[in-house]
């Protein structure tokens, strides 16, 4: 659409170029308005993601702790039982 009010003096526009202006100007409006909708839609998606992903974390953060306890028992019942068996018959010995 040629914009008729750029090219010549205000006092030259008819009715019909002023409703095509007004109406140009409104459909810019509502894509504005549509868009900021859009924007706020996808912010509050990213909202819930961050809020579930910091919920999945926080569930991966309790089961390592979990995991990481058991290892250290693990650790201590292998350094028990490599330590029977290298003092196994140091103590026999000392048993007789």
């Amino acid at each position: 659409m040629e914009d008729k009010g750029q090219n010549s003096s205000s006092e030259h526009l008819t009715q019909k170029d002023i409703v095509q202006l007004l109406l140009h100007n409104a459909q810019h409006m509502v894509t504005r308005e549509e868009l900021k909708s859009d924007i706020n839609e996808v912010k509050d998606e990213i909202v819930k993601i961050e809020t579930s992903l910091k919920q999945d974390i926080s569930k991966i953060d309790d089961k390592l702790s979990k995991v990481d306890a058991k290892f250290d028992k693990i650790q201590w019942l292998i350094i028990a039982t490599m330590l029977t068996i290298l003092l196994k018959d140091s103590v026999l010995r000392l048993l007789e």
